[in-house]
């Protein structure tokens, strides 16, 4: 059996307003925010379209969003300086 499991992005069903109660039957975007979404979604098409259980192949994709490891020069400053600027959302619970 083999098995392959896709990195993805949330992008891929984001049509530009908050997602409530999403699930994995959101259809893709129609008009992707960036050319990265784009390809995103074209690649998860490609790698879902090529799951083939009869033939001991299963695929799948994870949607995360915000992915960040050490040094990262990118998202965390990014988010410190909205939190710091009063531009973030906090929702607990």
């Amino acid at each position: 059996l083999q098995k392959l499991v896709l990195t993805s992005s949330a992008s891929v069903v984001f049509e530009g307003t908050d997602i409530k109660n999403g699930s994995e039957d959101l259809p893709y975007a129609q008009k992707p925010i960036d050319y990265y979404t784009e390809t995103k979604i074209l690649q998860e098409k490609e790698v879902l379209g090529a799951n083939d259980p009869a033939n001991n192949f299963l695929t799948t994709a994870i949607r995360p969003h915000g992915i960040f490891g050490p040094r990262d020069p990118q998202l965390v400053p990014i988010l410190v300086q909205a939190a710091r600027s009063g531009k973030m959302k906090f929702i607990i619970g």
